[in-house]
């Protein structure tokens, strides 16, 4: 039996869990939505009743708070950080945790360095263009880890719910 630490632990991931998974599935689509301006369609085309100028401070917003969470996700897994640069770690899903956390500082970087740092330049659509590509398979690694862990999260669920 789980002892009551391990316990409040599991709920408290699963709390950062489920707070983290709307900001981020919301910032997931809003950046497809986003992906169809930066393949040309003009700014003010609506989509979804909107046009750009809408979708792109919303996708901005949503980024600020998915990476706080996210950051806080992932410190609440330091131990698997240690774990695996020890050569400790025992974990099946290593390989795409690790991609994901990639992908996701990857993604992260190329978009808010261009916005906070480069203002408008070359090197500004260089990065955004890369933050679209590493953006996609962003999205592909967090399906694949939801799928991973995806009776975890029933099975708290179902826990946190009685």
């Amino acid at each position: 039996m789980k002892s009551q630490n391990s316990i409040s632990k599991s709920r408290r991931n699963y709390y950062v869990d489920i707070a983290s998974l709307l900001p981020f599935l919301l910032l997931l689509i809003t950046g497809i939505i986003m992906l169809q301006y930066h393949a040309g369609k003009p700014v003010l085309e609506n989509t979804l009743g909107q046009n750009a100028e809408f979708w792109l401070p919303v996708h901005v917003i949503l980024a600020i708070i998915t990476v706080i969470l996210i950051s806080i996700h992932l410190f609440l897994h330091l131990s698997w950080f240690e774990k695996l640069f020890s050569g400790k770690l025992n974990n099946k899903f290593w390989i795409r945790n690790l991609t994901l956390v990639i992908l996701f500082l990857l993604t992260t970087i190329t978009s808010f360095v261009p916005l906070l740092i480069l203002g408008e330049s070359n090197a500004t659509g260089l990065l955004l263009g890369l933050h679209n590509k590493i953006g996609l398979l962003l999205i592909v690694f967090f399906v694949i880890h939801l799928y991973s862990y995806f009776g975890w999260l029933v099975n708290m669920t179902k826990k946190v719910l009685k």
